[in-house]
């Protein structure tokens, strides 16, 4: 009945996986090759025309935008809701995604090209390069991916993404000096949706980042003793991958750590 067309590293695949396994909902699996440019073939973009992953089938219908498709899960799968009763942790719940959605899912594209598959994506012939940032469909994703391509971490993409994921961990921080998970006593889409996202600070060699909020490394221990992050992340990420995803260029760790230092600072001053 389910098809999941998505890929393993997705951060927004990685939100779905993770709600199919919370929901104990059993589905075909459909890689698509995004290196290889797959979620841009002709039959691909039938199924999701903004050529990016997941995207499931249910029979004949497709459901697209990861986060309205964990919602959809929840409504259509079994286990516990992960959609909260309570009006002010289901609201908390849907900010948590709001955030995702609108601003922490682009700025993981910046950090993740400014460092991870930057090397191995220039070392392509040029036209295979640019034919693939051609084809990304927001004009501004496309204007970003070119930029930090170019220029890594010197791109000024790069230090407001990073600025914005510390903003992020700051705010779960105080969510969680008082509750064990973002929107209440329970497990919620909102840990689901940010669990990728903090995953992928911690993937691409940016675990100090993390470690700075006790709250928030203890939250992360918690989601990765689920069940359902073996299902979503573990069985579907290779150690090989995490490794090549932490490889930097000569130069890049001092930069991020006078970065990091840098906004540390700020913030002190600003306080």
């Amino acid at each position: 009945m389910l098809t999941l067309f998505h890929n393993a590293v997705s951060t927004c695949s990685q939100k779905v996986r993770w709600m199919l396994s919370e929901k104990q909902m059993e589905y075909t699996s459909r890689e698509i090759d995004l290196l290889a440019g797959e979620q841009h073939a002709d039959w691909y973009t039938k199924i999701h025309p903004d050529h990016v992953v997941p995207a499931l089938q249910h029979d004949e219908t497709v459901i697209l935008e990861s986060s309205l498709i964990m919602m959809y899960l929840d409504q259509i799968g079994g286990g516990e809701p992960l959609v909260p009763n309570d009006p002010l942790e289901a609201h908390r719940m849907r900010s948590w995604a709001h955030l995702i959605d609108h601003q922490i899912h682009a700025e993981a594209a910046v950090v993740t090209f400014a460092l991870g598959p930057r090397h191995l994506v220039n070392a392509q012939p040029a036209e295979t390069r640019e034919a693939a940032v051609a084809s990304i469909v927001d004009p501004m994703a496309r204007a970003q991916r070119r930029s930090v391509l170019e220029h890594g971490v010197e791109a000024p993409e790069f230090k407001l993404a990073i600025e914005r994921f510390i903003k992020m961990l700051d705010d779960m921080e105080t969510q969680l000096q008082h509750a064990q998970w973002l929107a209440g006593a329970a497990p919620t889409i909102a840990d689901g949706a940010v669990l990728p996202y903090v995953l992928r600070l911690e993937h691409l060699g940016l675990d100090s980042m993390i470690a700075a909020y006790p709250g928030v490394t203890a939250w992360l221990a918690r989601m990765k003793q689920r069940p359902s992050f073996a299902s979503a992340v573990g069985q579907w990420i290779p150690d090989e991958v995490i490794a090549f995803l932490k490889q930097m260029a000569p130069g890049d760790q001092e930069a991020i750590q006078q970065l990091l230092h840098e906004i540390e600072t700020t913030k002190k001053d600003a306080s």
